[in-house]
Protein backbone atom coordinates (compact mmCIF):
# COMPACT_ATOMS: atom_id res chain seq x y z
CA UNK A 1 0.00 0.00 0.00
CA UNK A 2 1.27 3.54 -0.94
CA UNK A 3 1.48 6.40 1.11
CA UNK A 4 -1.58 8.27 -0.68
CA UNK A 5 -3.27 4.86 0.11
CA UNK A 6 -2.61 4.97 2.94
CA UNK A 7 -3.72 8.60 3.63
CA UNK A 8 -6.65 7.58 1.45
CA UNK A 9 -7.79 4.76 3.91
CA UNK A 10 -7.16 6.99 6.85
CA UNK A 11 -9.67 9.77 5.75
CA UNK A 12 -12.89 7.33 4.52
CA UNK A 13 -12.62 6.19 8.39
CA UNK A 14 -13.95 9.85 9.41
CA UNK A 15 -17.24 8.92 7.40
CA UNK A 16 -20.22 7.06 8.68
CA UNK A 17 -20.62 3.10 8.57
CA UNK A 18 -22.99 1.92 5.39
CA UNK A 19 -27.15 1.93 6.42
CA UNK A 20 -28.71 -1.57 5.51
CA UNK A 21 -32.08 -1.74 5.62
CA UNK A 22 -33.28 -5.25 6.29
CA UNK A 23 -36.64 -6.35 5.62
CA UNK A 24 -37.63 -9.71 6.84
CA UNK A 25 -40.19 -11.04 8.87
CA UNK A 26 -37.94 -14.46 9.70
CA UNK A 27 -36.89 -13.21 13.07
CA UNK A 28 -33.97 -15.72 13.53
CA UNK A 29 -32.93 -14.67 9.62
CA UNK A 30 -33.60 -11.30 10.73
CA UNK A 31 -30.98 -10.99 13.48
CA UNK A 32 -28.47 -13.35 11.76
CA UNK A 33 -28.41 -10.43 9.03
CA UNK A 34 -28.33 -7.80 11.52
CA UNK A 35 -24.86 -9.92 13.50
CA UNK A 36 -23.24 -10.16 9.82
CA UNK A 37 -23.59 -6.74 9.02
CA UNK A 38 -22.71 -5.41 12.58
CA UNK A 39 -19.83 -7.62 12.51
CA UNK A 40 -18.34 -6.10 8.66
CA UNK A 41 -18.75 -2.66 9.52
CA UNK A 42 -22.32 -1.68 8.58
CA UNK A 43 -25.48 -0.10 10.44
CA UNK A 44 -28.03 -2.62 10.52
CA UNK A 45 -31.99 -1.58 10.74
CA UNK A 46 -34.13 -4.15 10.40
CA UNK A 47 -37.93 -3.92 9.75
CA UNK A 48 -39.91 -6.88 10.05
CA UNK A 49 -43.47 -5.12 7.64
CA UNK A 50 -43.35 -2.92 4.79
CA UNK A 51 -44.91 -0.14 7.27
CA UNK A 52 -42.14 -0.63 9.58
CA UNK A 53 -39.27 -0.25 6.86
CA UNK A 54 -40.68 2.81 5.38
CA UNK A 55 -41.11 4.39 9.05
CA UNK A 56 -37.37 3.60 8.85
CA UNK A 57 -36.18 4.66 5.83
CA UNK A 58 -38.14 8.35 6.49
CA UNK A 59 -35.85 8.44 9.80
CA UNK A 60 -32.37 6.89 8.64
CA UNK A 61 -32.52 6.69 5.00
CA UNK A 62 -30.16 3.62 3.61
CA UNK A 63 -27.52 2.78 1.61
CA UNK A 64 -28.13 -0.70 0.60
CA UNK A 65 -31.77 -2.64 0.83
CA UNK A 66 -32.16 -6.49 1.20
CA UNK A 67 -35.97 -6.88 1.02
CA UNK A 68 -37.51 -9.99 1.37
CA UNK A 69 -40.60 -11.16 -1.42
CA UNK A 70 -42.91 -12.54 0.72
CA UNK A 71 -44.08 -9.53 3.80
CA UNK A 72 -46.76 -10.36 6.39
CA UNK A 73 -48.14 -6.89 5.39
CA UNK A 74 -47.87 -7.12 1.76
CA UNK A 75 -45.79 -7.42 -1.42
CA UNK A 76 -41.83 -7.06 -0.53
CA UNK A 77 -41.28 -6.46 -4.63
CA UNK A 78 -43.68 -3.64 -3.89
CA UNK A 79 -41.72 -1.74 -1.71
CA UNK A 80 -38.35 -2.64 -3.15
CA UNK A 81 -39.55 -0.69 -6.02
CA UNK A 82 -40.88 2.29 -4.13
CA UNK A 83 -37.96 2.41 -1.77
CA UNK A 84 -35.71 2.70 -5.22
CA UNK A 85 -37.94 5.16 -6.56
CA UNK A 86 -37.47 7.46 -3.65
CA UNK A 87 -33.58 6.36 -2.96
CA UNK A 88 -32.11 6.31 -6.72
CA UNK A 89 -28.76 5.84 -5.43
CA UNK A 90 -29.23 2.84 -2.95
CA UNK A 91 -28.88 -0.59 -3.88
CA UNK A 92 -31.90 -2.66 -3.56
CA UNK A 93 -32.03 -6.42 -3.82
CA UNK A 94 -35.22 -8.36 -3.57
CA UNK A 95 -34.54 -11.94 -1.14
CA UNK A 96 -36.72 -14.86 -1.98
CA UNK A 97 -37.18 -18.18 -0.96
CA UNK A 98 -39.57 -18.65 -3.94
CA UNK A 99 -37.54 -19.75 -7.38
CA UNK A 100 -39.96 -18.03 -10.00
CA UNK A 101 -38.64 -14.66 -8.99
CA UNK A 102 -35.61 -14.00 -11.13
CA UNK A 103 -35.29 -17.51 -12.39
CA UNK A 104 -35.98 -16.28 -16.08
CA UNK A 105 -33.34 -13.49 -15.56
CA UNK A 106 -35.55 -10.63 -15.56
CA UNK A 107 -35.33 -8.32 -12.30
CA UNK A 108 -38.53 -6.36 -11.27
CA UNK A 109 -38.14 -2.58 -11.95
CA UNK A 110 -35.72 -0.77 -10.14
CA UNK A 111 -34.36 -3.64 -8.34
CA UNK A 112 -30.47 -3.91 -8.15
CA UNK A 113 -30.27 -8.04 -7.69
CA UNK A 114 -32.64 -11.04 -7.05
CA UNK A 115 -31.21 -13.55 -3.92
CA UNK A 116 -32.34 -16.47 -3.94
CA UNK A 117 -32.26 -17.87 -0.43
CA UNK A 118 -30.62 -19.44 0.91
CA UNK A 119 -28.06 -16.25 -0.01
CA UNK A 120 -24.37 -16.88 0.80
CA UNK A 121 -23.31 -14.61 3.20
CA UNK A 122 -19.91 -13.62 0.81
CA UNK A 123 -22.83 -12.43 -1.66
CA UNK A 124 -24.28 -10.35 1.02
CA UNK A 125 -21.09 -8.86 1.70
CA UNK A 126 -20.25 -8.10 -1.96
CA UNK A 127 -23.44 -5.95 -2.08
CA UNK A 128 -22.22 -4.21 0.83
CA UNK A 129 -18.54 -3.60 -0.53
CA UNK A 130 -20.31 -2.32 -3.49
CA UNK A 131 -22.20 -0.17 -1.63
CA UNK A 132 -18.83 1.09 0.16
CA UNK A 133 -16.90 1.73 -3.25
CA UNK A 134 -19.63 3.71 -4.40
CA UNK A 135 -21.58 5.81 -2.32
CA UNK A 136 -19.00 8.72 -1.23
CA UNK A 137 -19.35 9.57 2.30
CA UNK A 138 -19.43 6.00 3.11
CA UNK A 139 -16.36 4.52 5.06
CA UNK A 140 -14.82 1.13 2.79
CA UNK A 141 -13.20 -0.78 5.94
CA UNK A 142 -12.02 -3.98 5.16
CA UNK A 143 -14.08 -7.09 5.86
CA UNK A 144 -13.03 -10.43 6.87
CA UNK A 145 -14.52 -13.69 5.70
CA UNK A 146 -13.03 -17.14 6.13
CA UNK A 147 -12.11 -17.36 2.97
CA UNK A 148 -10.67 -13.61 2.19
CA UNK A 149 -10.38 -10.25 3.01
CA UNK A 150 -13.00 -8.30 1.09
CA UNK A 151 -10.94 -4.52 0.19
CA UNK A 152 -12.59 -1.82 -1.59
CA UNK A 153 -11.18 -1.61 -5.60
Amino acid sequence: MSAADAVDRFTACQRRRPRVLLVEDDRALGRILTWTFEEHGARPLLARTRAAARTIVAAAGFDLALVDADLPDGDGVVLAEALRADHPAALVAICSGRHGIGASGHRPPGVDAVLIKPVPIRLLLDLLDTVCRTAPDVVPGIRHTRDAAIRPR
